[in-house]
């Protein structure tokens, strides 16, 4: 496992706990920090919970794309990089991307919800790259699975 991996699952790992905690123990936890929020705290507490249950979320495809991004590279290295299990691996690759890229929709979402509620400013912004690289692997991942055909 690489020091990028073992450090998202630790993020993901700590998102959990605190999570966690603000939904079973929210007096200790988000009590001071909810308290200016008044009657909205239960609304603000909730849609935190559901920001880090979203970032636990994105873990999987996260280690989706480390996994396969290094095992490619271990394949460039041996001299062998259009080939079949490459081209899997960059379809993983894209749909742990357009895993991503929808679990940054529902943080917008829930972003733009909070800051109204809160009028504390919660950035987001639509990706238009982001969608456009999910494309982009898929088409790439056609490509590699052509040029291993055409190497074999």
């Amino acid at each position: 496992m690489c020091s990028s991996d073992l450090l998202h699952w630790v993020a993901a790992l700590g998102f959990l706990l605190f999570g966690g905690a603000l939904l079973l123990l929210p007096e200790t936890v988000g009590g001071p920090f909810l308290s200016k929020f008044g009657a909205d705290a239960d609304a603000v507490r909730g849609g935190l919970i559901t920001v880090l249950a979203i970032g636990i979320a994105a873990a999987l495809p996260v280690h989706v794309i480390f996994t396969r991004i290094i095992a490619m590279i271990d394949t460039v290295r041996t001299g062998q990089p259009f080939s079949a299990p490459n081209a899997e691996r960059l379809r993983q690759v894209a749909w742990a991307l357009l895993a991503l890229q929808v679990l940054d929709l529902a943080y917008g979402w829930i972003a733009t919800r909070l800051s109204a509620m809160t009028s504390e400013f919660m950035g987001w912004q639509f990706s238009v790259a982001g969608w456009l690289s999910v494309l982009l692997l898929f088409v790439l991942a056609r490509v590699f699975q052509q040029g291993a055909a055409m190497q074999d």
